[in-house]
């Protein structure tokens, strides 16, 4: 199947250039190339720890996300995947996986192999350039998370999760009247926020009963954004919304 038959190809590159734009021909090359679809049921992994992977993987529908599993079974989250998303970019050049992937409802996912993603990205430069500034915003929201997790408290940091999902989902046109769809469990939570559920659970009556949020099923919606963002701390520049440095002319594509 062709990347410019299956929409997942496109959400990609409609999130890339909503940073910067990209030439034709090179949005033309990488809507061409070869791709599979597999449909993984909730809980799968898409990649193991130890893994050699040949393909990278795009997020069409449903949520993943990138862990570390402890010796004694215990379980870090280290980010999440939504739908646009190219998730293991950086497969194409690190031989072996140092940390799993996996769903957390029906996926649908889109991959490239590593050959194909290679050979484009040394005919086109920008698209280089935009695989490139990919991975390094990837760096900058394993950062923040590092900072989250280290220095704010529960209720900062369960806060600045939750503000950067909206922030993710508003860039990617999913964010309706202040609401998303979160569909994940307070477990999974719990383990992107170095928190029990227990605690995580008491931490999110709180923001409801302070008006910060409102939740019904699988409905998040943030209802106080200024007194939120002040909570956590929030500064979406880590999400890096202004894209990458313009080339200058001539390594320009």
């Amino acid at each position: 199947m062709l990347g410019s038959d299956y929409p997942a190809i496109q959400k990609y590159v409609s999130k890339i250039e909503g940073r910067a734009a990209l030439p034709a021909d090179a949005r033309a090359a990488l809507l061409s190339l070869p791709v599979q679809t597999k449909m993984i049921e909730t809980y799968q992994d898409i990649v193991r720890e130890g893994d050699r992977p040949i393909r990278s993987c795009f997020v069409d529908q449903g949520l993943v996300s990138r862990y570390k599993t402890l010796r004694n079974g215990s379980r870090q989250i280290m980010s999440f995947h939504i739908p646009g998303d190219m998730v293991d970019l950086q497969s194409a050049l690190v031989m072996v996986a140092d940390h799993g992937i996996r769903t957390h409802v029906p996926t649908t996912v889109v991959s490239i192999a590593h050959a194909d993603i290679l050979r484009v990205a040394a005919d086109h430069p920008a698209l280089a350039r935009a695989f490139w500034f990919d991975t390094l915003t990837d760096a900058a929201i394993f950062r923040e998370w590092t900072v989250n997790i280290g220095r704010r408290n529960a209720r900062q940091r369960t806060a600045h999760l939750l503000l950067e999902f909206a922030a993710r989902f508003r860039a990617a046109g999913l964010l309706v009247e202040d609401s998303f769809e979160l569909p994940i469990s307070q477990a999974d939570l719990s383990d992107a926020l170095g928190m029990t559920a227990v605690h995580l659970n008491r931490t999110l009556q709180w923001l409801r009963g302070e008006r910060y949020i409102r939740t019904h099923a699988r409905t998040m919606t943030i209802e106080n954004w200024p007194e939120m963002i002040a909570l956590a701390g929030f500064d979406s520049v880590y999400l890096h919304p202004e894209g990458p440095r313009h080339p200058p002319p001539s390594v320009a594509a």
